[in-house]
C-alpha cells in the first residue's frame, strides 16, 4: 500500500508541478527584477560619485599646478625687478667670460669679497672695476 500511495503522490506532484511553476515563476521573476533594478541604480549612483571624486581630484591638481606656476612666475618677476648685484646668491661674480669683474662699491667694502674678486680678476687676466651701487 505504501508503494501505491507513493505512486499516487508522485503522480499528483508530476501533475501539479508545471502549474505551480507557471504560477510562481512570474512572481519570482518580478521580485528578482526589482532587486536587480535596485542593485543597478545603486551601482550607477556609486559610479557617479566615483566619477565626481575623480573630477574633483583633477580640478584640485590643476589648481595646485596653477598656484605653483603663479608662485614661480611671481618669484621670477620679483627677481627681474631687483637691481642686479655683482654677487650672485652663491657668492660668485656675475659677468660674461672675458668681461672685467665689476664689484659694487658696497660689496667692495667687504675685505673678503674684495680680495676674492681681485684674485679672480688676476687669475683670469681681466681688470677689476669698482662700480656705483
Amino acid at each position: 500500500m505504501a508503494d501505491e500511495n507513493d505512486t499516487q503522490a508522485q503522480a499528483l506532484i508530476d501533475a501539479l508541478a508545471p502549474k505551480i511553476a507557471a504560477a510562481v515563476i512570474p512572481q519570482l521573476t518580478e521580485q528578482v527584477e526589482k532587486q536587480i533594478k535596485g542593485v543597478v541604480s545603486k551601482n550607477d549612483e556609486l559610479l557617479d560619485k566615483l566619477a565626481n571624486m575623480k573630477k574633483d581630484d583633477e580640478i584640485a591638481a590643476s589648481g595646485k599646478a596653477h598656484d605653483e606656476l603663479m608662485a614661480s612666475t611671481k618669484r621670477l618677476l620679483e627677481a627681474a625687478d631687483r637691481k642686479p648685484s655683482s654677487l650672485s646668491a652663491d657668492g660668485t661674480f656675475l659677468r660674461k667670460p672675458g668681461d672685467p669683474i665689476r664689484l659694487k662699491k658696497s660689496d667692495a667694502r667687504n675685505v673678503r669679497t674684495y680680495q676674492d674678486a681681485k684674485a679672480l680678476a688676476a687669475e683670469q687676466g681681466v681688470p677689476l672695476e669698482i662700480v656705483a651701487d
